[in-house]
């Protein structure tokens, strides 16, 4: 017996009305809709009879890709509960994260599995490889080996074993959604990981508001390195072609062209290469472009004004506001975005179904049916998600951000928010990012404010006399005591700003 929920739909219509359509474009054929649940069920069946059981925690550690929809699928079907923990987080995040779960089973990739059994190997890649990711086995968890077949001792399953077996009749139990479905977590204390828990009816809502931004490019290919973003071309009905997230800027240009891309995806610094290497080279992005899609982190004026001006003018720029806890908050036209003057930074409009109200210190609360159902570590969650970013609502029901409550310095008796200022600061020529972070001085009982900045040929001296004559409007308060270049660090998936690892590299420098 299998179950047949909400997230299951958008595959199901597809097998139904369009059985060969590509979900997925593979060099050694491809990945159809029909494939792709027989796959899954395979994969279901199998891992029933190997003991899989209701509420099961999976943890999965495999490359983006088909095997990855499948796991994916069949989990579902299972009514297990699916944990995505990147393994690039690091040794300790990542330790804490899995003592939380005590998952009973891991899907990872084989490659890895291998170098964790042969540390000396893992040595000598890491002399030509900056990071490996760290993975830890937990005891009594079965083990799914996930990719090609390497000669692993461990004793393990092998996806590719389990899903050989066609199975032709299967008992199907309608499900309401209303189980929890997905763990993925966000930014959190080591001791407590912030495990966001979302139910299959809330992912379905989400997956159903992100895939009608799709809908407006009916015959396009989905560029993407994210596995969400399959499952969003399955909804919309678009077929998606998958990239290497390392690709060096004229690679991805040309692969972009190469393969007829019309949608893609992603925070701005994934674009800025590109846009460098446009602005270099006197070109524009491909002409194939119908639809890119911004989101996961801040979209300054400067980013889409430079943007902008590599594009086509036929393709269509969306800039996305959503969080982990609620992925699809509002969006709004990146051409139309950049005509709008606020005091801060203007998200857009509220989805459908998406209600927004201001607390009294200005904190931005969420309600809507994409809402997650609580935190890992909490019992129950709440109506209204207090979302952690300051704001308003304009006249015309813009969100419109001011930063974020926790990044929030607190100067003598002025509130700055970081977010404001590094907008305005990049407007200077040569600086690509700003990072604005506070850090108290026990010595003046108050917090010293540094500036982190990331460009090329930056004078620093210039940027400080700039800023102090007030050309780029920054508040006298909110003047940094400190002004230093360096590579802007970033964390996970999304490619947020890792506002720690700055505080700890100036604390570390003495900056």
């Amino acid at each position: 017996m299998l179950y047949a929920g909400p997230l299951l739909k958008p595959l199901y219509h597809l097998v139904e009305t369009q059985p060969s359509f590509p979900v997925l474009y593979r060099k050694n054929g491809n990945l159809t809709a029909k494939d792709l649940l027989q796959k899954s069920i395979n994969l279901a069946v199998a891992l029933k009879s190997k003991g899989y059981k209701e509420n099961d925690v999976a943890v999965i550690a495999a490359q983006t890709g088909e095997e990855f929809l499948e796991i994916m699928y069949a989990i579902v079907m299972l009514k297990g509960i699916i944990a995505i923990i990147d393994p690039e987080m690091g040794r300790q995040n990542y330790e804490a994260k899995m003592r939380q779960l005590n998952p009973q089973w891991m899907f990872i990739d084989s490659r890895l599995l291998l170098l964790q059994e042969h540390p000396l190997l893992k040595a000598a890649l890491l002399k030509f490889i900056k990071t490996l990711p760290n993975i830890t086995l937990v005891g009594g968890c079965k083990l799914v080996a996930v990719g090609k077949w390497l000669p692993i001792i461990r004793k393990h399953l092998s996806l590719q074993q389990l899903i050989k077996k066609n199975i032709q009749q299967v008992q199907w139990t309608p499900d309401d959604g209303k189980a929890e479905t997905l763990i993925i977590y966000t930014s959190g204390t080591l001791s407590v990981p912030k495990g966001v828990f979302h139910t299959g009816e809330n992912l379905a809502q989400s997956i159903s508001s992100l895939g009608k931004l799709f809908t407006k490019n009916p015959q396009a290919i989905v560029g993407t390195y994210l596995p969400h973003f399959m499952l969003l071309g399955i909804a919309a009905g678009l077929p998606v072609k998958l990239m290497e997230q390392t690709l060096r800027a004229d690679k991805k240009i040309t692969w972009i062209r190469q393969e007829n891309i019309g949608v893609i995806f992603g925070p701005p610094s994934d674009y800025l290469p590109m846009i460098h290497f446009c602005e270099t080279n006197n070109l524009k992005m491909p002409t194939c472009l119908q639809h890119i899609m911004i989101g996961s982190a801040p979209v300054h004026t400067k980013f889409l004004q430079r943007l902008i001006a590599v594009l086509p003018p036929t393709t269509q720029v969306t800039c996305t506001y959503g969080m982990t806890e609620n992925l699809l908050v509002a969006t709004i036209d990146g051409r139309e975005k950049l005509h709008l003057l606020q005091d801060g930074d203007v998200v857009g409009k509220p989805v459908q179904d998406v209600v927004i109200r201001i607390a009294e210190d200005g904190e931005i609360m969420v309600r809507s049916p994409q809402l997650f159902s609580r935190y890992y570590h909490e019992d129950s969650g709440k109506e209204w998600h207090a979302s952690g970013d300051l704001g308003y609502l304009d006249n015309a029901g813009n969100i419109v951000l001011k930063g974020r409550k926790k990044e929030m310095i607190i100067r003598r008796n002025m509130n700055i928010y970081p977010a404001l200022y590094e907008n305005t600061i990049k407007n200077i020529k040569g600086i690509d990012e700003a990072a604005m972070v506070g850090i108290y001085d026990e010595t003046l009982h108050d917090e010293k404010v540094y500036l982190a900045l990331e460009g090329n040929n930056i004078n620093i001296a210039l940027v400080q006399k700039q800023l102090a004559a007030g050309k780029h409007s920054i508040d006298k308060e909110a003047l940094p005591d400190h002004i230093f270049t360096m590579t802007i660090p970033r964390k996970g998936r999304q490619h947020k700003i890792d506002r720690q690892a700055i505080i700890d590299h100036i604390k570390k420098a003495g900056v």
